[in-house]
């Protein structure tokens, strides 16, 4: 008897045994599937400490205690902006007509940013400053002036996490006529046109030689410094306003795009889920798999109407282009203004590569909604390739966009 019930027991343990077995293995596989994943996140979203640490300052926490993230009652437009700003060359009335459509259709109340024209003298002044600023620096381009290994400023965080007067420095007095020494305004009156060969910057400042070979993305020209200009502009309007407040939060709009119709919703949807301290997000990106990261979990309840098929996703940017459609909190566009305007880095390259690097590098912390829900449309002539028609091949769609695009 006492032997039988022994190994009755026994064979209840084995078959315990076998089944914790069975779900170890399950359970080592899924983490398997799942971990290389997780470990390919940004630090910023393990750590609630921005991913970069500058030189003679301590990282600046992004916790909830100094940082919370709040909308004032007129922050209502596109859902989650109290400051929209739609940049617009003046000439293009035609994109801009189109605009207005939009404008009421979903009832925006912009500001509209006149973009600054390619053929502006400012242009030739910026180019001169940039062979000026290239000709001080080593061919390979790892080394600053004084032959230092390249450094950001030191006091970027400080300055970004503060609501002091933001003054003018680095490239933003590169195009005014009182800080042009006699060298620069000699060349600059000569125009743009004497600098066709000018290419590209990668990483922080690495400056390749020009062959006939690059591709027109590497090669740096008038409507890429045009356009870098007048964003910058426009996150100056941002940051220059009068009782400006921390949690205020600007969209930055190119003037050919379309949106979805219900953009607030799923803006509002997607909002909640943005870590404290967050920088930039990306309404609408290109040439890049913005999934690539898992996105980020949803603390609000989903609509039982709102399908889950087509709804919206908040996910860490991973090497977005494209700057038709952005949002900056406002220390975010004090930390991004200050890496355009340091003069190894001003106007080197598209402003869209520009950000991909900021955001890779770690200088930015970023996220991208997906899919997008704004958009580039391309029916009408492009200002940065003008020979290209309606722009690059990149096409996306939208689930109901306002232009039915």
């Amino acid at each position: 008897m006492v032997a039988s019930l022994f190994l009755c027991r026994a064979g209840v343990a084995r078959y315990i045994y076998l089944v914790l077995g069975v779900v170890l293995v399950l359970w080592s596989s899924i983490l398997a599937l799942v971990s290389p994943q997780l470990r390919t996140l940004p630090p910023f979203i393990h750590s609630p400490r921005v991913p970069w640490k500058e030189e003679g300052h301590s990282e600046v926490s992004c916790s909830a205690k100094n940082f919370t993230v709040s909308f004032s009652p007129s922050s209502t437009q596109l859902g989650i902006a109290s400051e929209v700003y739609l940049i617009s060359l003046p000439w293009r009335q035609d994109r801009r007509q189109q605009m207005k459509h939009l404008q009421a259709s979903k009832e925006i109340n912009w500001t509209v940013v006149d973009a600054l024209d390619p053929s502006d003298i400012a242009i030739g002044h910026i180019f001169e400053r940039i062979v000026s600023q290239r000709s001080l620096q080593p061919s390979k381009g790892h080394r600053d002036d004084l032959g230092s290994v390249f450094r950001w400023p030191a006091d970027i965080n400080a300055i970004a996490a503060s609501t002091e007067y933001f003054g003018a420095s680095g490239s933003d007095l590169w195009t005014s006529t009182d800080t042009q020494d006699s060298r620069h305004t000699t060349s600059s009156s000569l125009g743009v046109s004497s600098h066709p060969n000018i290419t590209c910057a990668t990483q922080d400042h690495s400056v390749s030689s020009f062959k006939p070979s690059l591709p027109d993305w590497m090669i740096l020209t008038a409507p890429k410094i045009s356009c870098w200009y007048s964003h910058v502009s426009a996150v100056r309007k941002f940051i220059d306003r009068v009782n400006a407040a921390p949690e205020d939060v600007a969209i930055f709009l190119e003037d050919d795009i379309d949106m979805e119709k219900d953009i607030e919703i799923r803006m509002r949807h997607v909002w909640p889920s943005l870590p404290h301290g967050w920088d930039m997000v990306f309404l609408g990106h290109c040439w890049s798999n913005e999934s690539f990261y898992p996105a980020l979990p949803s603390p609000r309840a989903i609509s039982p109407l709102y399908d889950p098929l087509t709804r919206s996703h908040i996910h860490p940017s991973y090497s977005p282009r494209c700057t038709h459609a952005y949002a900056l909190s406002l220390s975010g566009a004090r930390r991004l203004l200050q890496h355009l305007r340091y003069p190894p880095f001003a106007y080197s390259r598209a402003l869209d590569q520009a950000f991909s690097w900021l955001i890779e590098s770690g200088r930015l912390r970023a996220f991208s909604v997906v899919p997008s829900v704004v958009i580039q449309r391309k029916v009408l002539s492009s200002d940065i390739f003008p020979g290209s028609g309606v722009g690059s091949a990149w096409r996306e769609h939208l689930v109901d966009g306002v232009f039915g695009t």
